[in-house]
């Protein structure tokens, strides 16, 4: 009976491959010395990895190519002559030179290697093999160690991936909150203040003023209309989450929770509140898909909807976080959790706040005025719209 063919996910990168090279060739030498050749920038001599195999006395050197998947090439000819050409020079002489590629295996390769392979043989240089990642998945069936390194090592490509943004698309965004710096002033102080401001207004404008000045009309009775309006927290700013599966297999079963930092002081579902005469009925229990756990700093997204398929998206329910009024920037890890997946990052912001001064009156004799935490405070910035 013929054997099924065997087949393993490439490496997502070449340094990750070229770390699997390294495992896999350490094994099939039986070679625990095995080295990668130099780091990144330096001259290497067309070796990316070194040893010497048990019970021989020369080094084997490969040279690894991120191919097909990276860049939808194959190994050229002339690229070949190239990496051949750098090996000469490497010291001590090599006995043989492995091309190492995540192409798929190509006669015309095969062939440009076989010929190169005799005349090194005749001319008493290096031989040269190349090894297509058919054949190195083939090897790393034979070899357990590679085998269990590289299915546990999470480092190959998957048909699963997932992007965690805020509601723009974005992973990083400057927010502009609003508050409000509240200064006490004596009234003795405020008062002398508000004389010093009117002597710089010009007399016009000051007269203008006294013209639109209204009266309150102190003798009216009747019941006062307090109008429907909303109050808008803008010390709060959205961090919505969108979650996107941009992978081709189905997120099933999946959770994502952020760890609040410190610097993010207050999380809420909204950051308005209506005032007036509204009546409120008939409002029955919403479920809701995204938990606040206060207590440990934590918000949980776990949709009723349990799979998540490619290129679909979830938007949370509403996220208002208040960060500290302070130019900073703050990093908000996740971590995503499924059936079959699993992944981890950081959503970063980028607090830029507008404070506003008020100046308040009080009297001369206030204790507020001895407390330095009460004369001088950060405190939310409200707006308040009139509802139509």
């Amino acid at each position: 009976m013929m054997k099924a063919s065997q087949s393993l996910p490439r490496p997502e990168n070449w340094q990750d491959f070229e770390k699997l090279c390294k495992k896999l060739w350490g094994e099939v030498w039986n070679c625990p010395e095995i080295m990668r050749n130099g780091r990144s920038g330096q001259d290497q001599a067309g070796i990316d990895i070194y040893g010497v195999p048990r019970d021989e006395t020369s080094y084997y050197g490969i040279q690894c190519k991120g191919k097909d998947e990276y860049t939808g090439k194959q190994l050229t000819e002339k690229e070949i002559h190239r990496e051949i050409e750098k090996a000469k020079k490497f010291e001590p002489n090599l006995k043989k030179m492995y091309f190492a590629t995540t192409a798929v295996r190509d006669a015309g390769v095969q062939t440009i290697i076989r010929k190169i392979n005799v005349q090194h043989i005749k001319e008493g240089l290096f031989e040269v093999n190349v090894y297509a990642w058919e054949d190195i998945v083939d090897l790393i069936f034979e070899n357990k160690s590679t085998y269990d390194y590289y299915l546990n090592s999470n480092t190959f490509k998957t048909n699963q991936s997932v992007k965690v943004s805020f509601m723009n698309g974005e992973t990083e965004m400057t927010v502009i909150p609003k508050f409000v710096h509240k200064i006490l002033i004596a009234a003795t102080k405020y008062d002398e203040l508000e004389r010093q401001a009117k002597k710089m207004i010009p007399d016009w404008i000051g007269k203008m003023a006294d013209k639109h000045w209204i009266t309150p009309q102190i003798f009216d009775t009747s019941f006062p209309h307090i109008p429907n309006r909303t109050e808008f927290n803008r010390s709060f700013i959205d961090g919505t989450i969108l979650v996107t599966n941009d992978g081709s297999e189905p997120l099933e079963h999946w959770k994502l929770v952020l760890s609040l930092p410190e610097q993010i002081k207050e999380i809420s579902r909204k950051n308005y509140e209506k005032k007036g005469g509204y009546l409120i009925s008939g409002i029955g229990k919403i479920p809701f898909d995204t938990y606040f756990d206060t207590d440990n700093h934590l918000i949980e997204i776990e949709p009723r909807k349990k799979i998540l398929v490619g290129d679909d998206s979830f938007s949370s329910d509403p996220i208002y976080m208040k960060p500290l009024p302070k130019n900073i920037t703050i990093k908000i890890p996740w971590k995503l959790v499924s059936k079959n997946f699993k992944h981890q990052g950081v959503l970063i912001l980028h607090v830029e706040p507008d404070i506003d001064i008020s100046r308040v009156k009080v009297d001369d004799n206030s204790p507020l005025l001895l407390d330095e935490s009460k004369r001088s405070t950060i405190e939310d910035y409200i707006e308040k719209i009139d509802d139509e």
